[in-house]
């Protein structure tokens, strides 16, 4: 495409010397390369859809992804409104919805080792399972000390979830179609996070509170139809005495406390010997930390800048929603370029869009920045899964992505508090001037590791290869 526009200039450049007889020809010929180049995208647009259709087992992973997190989302909705309805507004809501994130603060890494040594597969059926039967019992609950159990147990069936379907991508997704796979996995993820709570609304308007927990229950067992029918099998073949004893073995208080410093370890050694998978995971915990403030940040800004726009806060958060959809389906057309060099500028000019907002005078300009924000995290996000595929080893990948959602969950609560802070302390746009650096500084700071041409192939939006062997 590049090459081509190159072509076009120069040619064009010649156009006054050749006369109005060549002219017409040389525009006619511009114009066709030009519709071809459009053509081409569009093409590369539609081939990540065309991947669904040929790929079975992606097609059942990434459905069955959306209809666990539009349940889950769903469900992070009607909780506080729940413990409200039944129990009353006080320190017990966010208590209730704060202890569904303990369990994958504290034992996520244990997690992480029970999907690296076990079919990824079976461990997303059996955490699917118990989550959607475990919501459906918030309806039946008396006391809300009932609710707090019920919240840790949906919590410890959460922290399985992700891991495992991450772990399951290498052997869903053809050599060569990792960065249209991630964007359809990741489109998923966005999608959900927008109709997850437009479901919730609607739903509890038209049937009542308790039925959105049934809805989530109804999807997380549909999800299970989809999960198993997805071609799995043990990513790594560890020895005998290696294997994990089981899921409830390994959350006992002595196993666990030894895989967690085991599994920190490990991890750890491994971040050490590869830079740019380091500069990969720092810059991603500090979105996190970024993040979490800026939730804190948006109810602030839109409260005091757009105090007369009602509703101005949930018109921010769905232009992210709906900005990170068209960024995750996007995605896959820059594999043709360096995927560091776009992880870079995507991340940087996503906190330019936070540095800018405050200065922003316009409703609707403050929603179309939000808009660009979401697009451009979410393409970083696709790169970042696309990147972390390539050059993460099967026999870590459960225990990476549970320590990196565990301390993950950890640096956005940490970012919310550091927003209740930061706020009244230098005042709403000089807080939101922060999260935008807070955004953009780590990846500058890191962007020698990642800008560095990767050992592994290029990323490309082709025709996939064969598929590989797994171990």
């Amino acid at each position: 495409m590049l090459r081509v526009g190159r072509d076009g200039r120069s040619r064009g450049a010649a156009v006054p010397a050749l006369g109005p007889v060549a002219s017409g020809p040389v525009m006619a010929a511009q114009k066709t390369r030009a519709t071809a180049a459009s053509g081409g995208r569009l093409a590369e647009v539609l081939s990540v859809f065309r991947l669904l259709r040929r790929n079975a087992g992606l097609r059942r992973l990434v459905v069955s992804v959306l209809l666990m997190e539009v349940g889950q989302w769903a469900t992070w909705v009607a909780i506080p409104l729940f413990v409200i309805e039944r129990h009353g507004l006080g320190l017990g809501v966010g208590l209730t919805t704060g202890l569904m994130a303990v369990p994958n603060i504290l034992l996520g890494v244990a997690a992480g080792n029970v999907v690296d040594r076990n079919n990824p597969r079976n461990v997303l059926v059996a955490s699917a399972v118990f989550s959607g039967l475990v919501v459906a019992l918030f309806p039946l609950t008396t006391e809300l000390w009932q609710v707090q159990v019920l919240a840790v147990l949906v919590g410890i069936g959460y922290m399985f979830v992700v891991p495992a379907a991450l772990a399951l991508r290498p052997q869903v997704m053809d050599a060569g179609s990792e960065m249209s796979g991630n964007g359809l996995v990741v489109t998923a993820q966005r999608l959900a996070r927008f109709l997850g709570p437009a479901v919730a609304g609607p739903g509890i308007a038209l049937a009542g509170l308790s039925w959105i927990f049934v809805l989530e229950a109804a999807m997380a067992l549909t999800a299970t139809v989809f999960f198993v029918r997805i071609d799995s099998h043990v990513p790594v073949e560890r020895a005998p005495g290696e294997r994990a004893p089981g899921i409830m073995a390994a959350l006992r208080p002595g196993a666990w406390a030894a895989e967690l410093i085991g599994g920190i370890r490990g991890v750890a050694g491994f971040l050490r010997g590869s830079p740019r998978l380091a500069a990969l995971t720092v810059t991603v915990l500090t979105y996190y930390l970024a993040f979490g403030a800026g939730t804190v940040l948006l109810a602030a800004y839109s409260l005091g800048r757009f105090h007369a726009v009602p509703g101005m806060l949930g018109y921010l958060f769905g232009a992210l929603g709906l900005g990170g959809i068209a960024g995750a389906m996007l995605a896959p057309l820059l594999g043709r370029y360096r995927s560091g060099v776009v992880y870079v500028l995507a991340s940087v000019l996503e906190g330019v869009a936070w540095l800018v907002l405050p200065w922003t005078g316009s409703a609707v300009g403050a929603v179309l920045l939000m808009f660009v924000a979401g697009a451009l995290e979410s393409s970083a996000t696709v790169l970042y899964f696309t990147e972390v595929q390539h050059l993460l080893p099967a026999e870590y990948t459960g225990r990476y992505y549970a320590t990196v959602l565990s301390v993950g969950d950890a640096c956005q609560l940490f970012g919310r508090s550091l927003g209740g802070f930061l706020t009244p302390a230098i005042g709403t746009t000089w807080a939101v001037v922060s999260v935008g650096a807070a955004f953009a500084l780590p990846v500058l700071l890191l962007a020698a590791p990642l800008v560095r041409d990767a050992p592994s192939p290029r990323l490309t939006t082709g025709r996939p290869r064969e598929k590989p062997s797994h171990p």
